[in-house]
């Protein structure tokens, strides 16, 4: 990470989260069809073609357990490309825009509030104290779809 960075600010309820700019691939704020598939999680919302790519859509209210607003098709929505061949987008209030964020300005996550459940602490990483005393949640992308605690496996020896 340089001594600063670009971010996408974004606003969940009464949340600002901070998307690093080279993890995002597109923003759409359009009206969408979406399509609902019977195997889905609980925090996905649909699937929905966008600019002829078919994507998962997630709401981020249900990801991270916050009361839903009133649905409607017109989103707002960033995509995320995760892995190689798999794209994913995030519903979100509205886009805040851009905004510098720089290194002394992060922190990571209070250890005494590490929030295990749904990978919470995994998701939102770090979070940047900006100037006016506002916290901007930093989002991890590589989550949004990890709902399965990660548990790292002790490479503990076996004799023979």
């Amino acid at each position: 990470m340089k001594d600063t960075d670009e971010y996408l600010i974004a606003q969940v309820g009464g949340i600002q989260l901070g998307i690093y700019c080279r993890d995002v691939k597109n923003v759409y704020s359009q009206n969408m069809k979406l399509v609902r598939l019977f195997y889905q999680d609980q925090i996905f919302r649909g699937i929905a073609r966008i600019n002829g790519q078919i994507m998962q859509i997630i709401d981020l209210r249900r990801r991270i357990n916050m009361d839903a607003e009133s649905e409607s098709e017109c989103l707002t929505v960033i995509s995320f490309q995760t892995e190689m061949a798999k794209t994913i987008a995030m519903v979100v209030d509205h886009i805040d825009g851009m905004k510098t964020i720089r290194q002394e300005q992060l922190c990571s996550q209070n250890a005494n509030l590490n929030n295990a459940r749904d990978n919470i602490n995994l998701l939102f990483p770090m979070v940047a104290v900006m100037e006016d005393g506002r916290l901007i949640h930093l989002l991890d992308s590589t989550y949004l779809d990890k709902l399965e605690p990660i548990s790292e496996e002790a490479g503990d020896l076996e004799f023979f």
